[in-house]
């Protein structure tokens, strides 16, 4: 692991393109929260009928959903950032994962579940939330993508398989909250796998590229001119 860190710091390119990394997902997670206070001043969108949520008594279950939520991400996130190269998968999936959340809510706009029980989540109303509590941030789900990419990002087998568990565990609590609609939590997942795999390839291309930049700057004993 020191090893990979060092090569980020003897590297100009690498670093430099891990730093810009870094900072387009803070950017973006900025330019979210900004976008998700203007989504919830619409007006437009339709309410599902959803019948999963008809047989499902609405019940706040805020306080589990906040904890085992965030008790996952706060516990998994160093795991996934502990390299260079992990680190700038996790900052390219931050940035597809906003973007595409961003631009799903401006094209489906919905309107929140007729008995919706609004989500407090004291973490994200401070942060993003513009200490607001959201209720038309609905497809996707972002609690649920949150938890699957960090499903997907974690390589450590039994933490995997709990945060697995967990991502579960979330998606229910949130309908049983009534806070998303069936479709928001079951497309979740999928959006969160296809930005990790694309964060894997563009994480590999950029690799290449500042390898590629560093092998060309090393002058061969054989090539100098005497």
């Amino acid at each position: 692991m020191k090893k990979d860190w060092k090569a980020l710091w003897e590297n100009k390119a690498y670093l430099i393109s891990w730093v810009l990394l870094l900072f387009l997902a803070l950017g973006t997670l900025k330019l979210t929260s900004l976008f998700l206070a203007f989504n919830e001043s619409r007006i437009s969108g339709v309410q599902l009928n959803d019948i999963v949520l008809q047989y499902l008594p609405a019940s706040d279950v805020s306080t589990p959903l906040f904890a085992i939520t965030w008790v996952c991400i706060l516990t998994c996130l160093p795991i996934a950032l502990r390299t260079p190269k992990k680190s700038m998968v996790v900052f390219i999936s931050i940035l597809l994962m906003a973007n595409a959340r961003s631009l799903t809510l401006y094209l489906i706009p919905l309107q929140p579940p007729i008995d919706i029980i609004p989500l407090r989540d004291t973490f994200l109303e401070g942060s993003f939330y513009d200490n607001k509590v959201m209720v038309r941030d609905l497809f996707f789900s972002g609690h649920t993508a949150n938890l699957a990419i960090i499903f997907f990002l974690v390589d450590i087998k039994w933490m995997k398989i709990i945060v697995g568990i967990c991502t579960f565990i979330v998606a229910f609590l949130l309908l049983k909250q009534h806070v998303h609609y069936t479709i928001d939590v079951v497309a979740a997942p999928f959006f969160a796998f296809a930005a990790y795999r694309i964060a894997n390839l563009l994480t590999e291309k950029i690799l290449a590229f500042v390898l590629a930049h560093k092998e060309k700057k090393v002058v061969h004993p054989e090539s100098a001119i005497v």
